[in-house]
């Protein structure tokens, strides 16, 4: 074999190392995110003492804030990346989230814990980096659908340890009192534990990248490119931020002419994986990420693609129809989405007001019941995306598959409410239950709904300008949902807070009225 054939082989050889590496890098993130959940509410009740009406309300900002702040700078972050490389800001995010977790947890002011989910938020920029960072190492279109789904499931687990860590860690004089006693250090800051543990395994990871982690980007101040023919590429939402190889530039843009382009592209949507391929198995495509998302029936709109892949027929607007019904129906599964995962450990603490039945008050339970909840609902959530995603929407087909849970979903919202009428081992079991339904709805519609868009839009070249629309008005109502939620909870009790929730649900379900299903979508993905 000569020197060029083994460089060939290695270049498209699954970068697994490097991905594990950064999958390290990640894990920090749904660590320090997640954590908080389960103590967000006794937080501010602890810090706002005298306004514990609206403490649903003062939660779910804290929330909010680090997305919001995120969402207002990952732009920004994503433009420096591209000129200075991506892995000194995966590093400074890393820091930023460590910064952010220690200010948190030695906060004894509600607006200073406000502050530090800000700074949290405005100092990372590694969820589009890090995607990014993904697509720059995969060399083959081949490795795509398996490398995009290792950064959703790092994400899922460590959503299940921070959980649990919040849940447990929390006020750890109280519940280890022999450990931790009530005048020493964690017993003025009950929040600090958590914290504490979430910055110190951050730190592990930021020095483990600093050593290990390789920079994808190779030409960061854009003075020189590898290679020559990508200049001749279309450099729009769906140009790669670095040269691939030809199989990768094939499957992104084949026949195009287009004129020359000296700039870089933009870190904006190249965080989404292509692909012209209208089939694809779907037990190796993430259920949580956009970028894994391949076709897995025939495009909605045959004749515009073949039509706009010739240069022939491109169409003046993406904004059909269907893409837009499917946009709106995915900022309402969003909204309602965030809404729940917020609302939640707020109920599940939040006190009776009455003996039986309570519309307005909440379980009666602790911040480590909330821990437990969100922990075991994670694993079997894992479990239903690895064992039942796939072949269920095989079997009933990705329309189907989206209109059924759609109708379903808000069921899980209505009787949350009434799971106050149980008794202390009864509510256990409907609280697994409600989570785990909801859960598995979500699982099966949020993938099916992002399958639909890629097919119903008009032409690939689209495809960029869609899902960054798409993934924007997500990330605003995820932003609006957890105070709004919280308000209308603090206001009007529990009962009027997740019959809120169950309205936008069912909103989604009455969308569907005036949407058509789109050609091969009724039948199964084997057919």
């Amino acid at each position: 074999m000569s020197r060029s054939e083994e460089i060939t082989q290695n270049e498209v050889r699954f970068p697994t190392q490097q991905l594990f590496i950064l999958a390290l890098c990640r894990f920090a993130e749904p660590i320090a995110f997640t954590s908080i959940l389960a103590y967000i509410y006794v937080f501010t009740l602890d810090l706002r003492p005298d306004d514990e009406a609206n403490a649903p309300f003062f939660a779910g900002l804290l929330v909010s804030a680090f997305a919001l702040a995120e969402a207002a700078t990952c732009v920004m972050w994503g433009s420096i990346s591209d000129r200075y490389g991506r892995k000194p800001i995966v590093l400074i995010g890393l820091g930023g989230t460590a910064l952010s977790s220690l200010i948190f947890g030695f906060a004894q002011n509600y607006w200073v814990g406000l502050a530090a989910r800000v700074i949290g938020g405005g100092l990372n920029g590694n969820v589009a980096v890090i995607q990014t960072m993904v697509s720059e190492m995969v060399k083959s279109p081949d490795h795509e659908p398996r490398a995009y789904s290792v950064m959703p499931f790092v994400w899922s687990a460590g959503s299940i340890l921070g959980a649990a860590m919040g849940g447990y860690l929390a006020q750890p004089s109280k519940s280890f009192p022999s450990i931790f006693p009530v005048d020493g250090l964690f017993g003025k800051y009950p929040y600090l534990l958590p914290n504490l543990v979430a910055s110190a395994y951050i730190a592990f990871a930021i020095v483990i990248g600093m050593i290990f982690l390789r920079e994808t980007n190779t030409s960061p101040t854009q003075k020189s490119r590898p290679q020559e023919d990508i200049s001749q590429a279309s450099a729009d939402e769906r140009t790669p931020l670095r040269p691939r190889s030809s199989a990768a530039l094939m499957s992104i843009s084949s026949d195009q002419d287009h004129s020359t382009t000296g700039r870089r592209p933009s870190l904006i949507g190249t965080n989404l994986s292509l692909t012209t391929s209208t089939t694809a198995d779907l037990r190796r495509v993430s259920t949580i990420s956009m970028g894994a998302v391949r076709p897995l029936i025939p495009s909605i709109f045959e004749g515009h693609q073949a039509e706009s892949e010739d240069g022939n027929d491109i169409p003046a607007t993406p904004w059909n129809r269907e893409v837009v019904l499917l946009i709106v129906q995915l900022i309402v599964m969003s909204y309602h989405q965030m809404a729940f995962a917020s609302l939640l450990p707020v109920f599940i603490v939040d006190e009776p007001t009455t003996g039986h039945l309570d519309l307005r008050g909440g379980l009666g339970q602790t911040v480590r019941d909330v821990g437990t909840y969100f922990s075991v609902t994670g694993v079997v959530a894992m479990l239903i995306q690895v064992l039942v995603y796939a072949p269920l929407v095989e079997r009933v087909g990705v329309w189907r598959s989206f209109i059924l849970f759609t109708i379903l979903v808000p069921l899980t919202y209505i009787v949350t409410p009434f799971l106050t009428a149980l008794d202390s081992s009864g509510i256990q079991v409907g609280v697994y239950a409600d989570m785990m339904a909801n859960s598995f709805a979500l699982i099966i519609i949020y993938p099916c709904l992002l399958i639909l868009i890629k097919n119903a839009t008009p032409s690939l070249s689209m495809l960029g300008q869609v899902n960054g629309l798409a993934m924007a008005a997500c990330s605003g109502a995820r932003t609006f949902a957890p105070p709004l939620a919280g308000y209308i909870y603090s206001k009007g009790g529990s009962a009027v807070g997740w019959w809120s929730i169950a309205a936008a649900a069912i909103l989604g379900g009455l969308l569907l009225f005036p949407m058509s299903p789109p050609v091969g979508a009724g039948e199964s993905v084997s057919d």
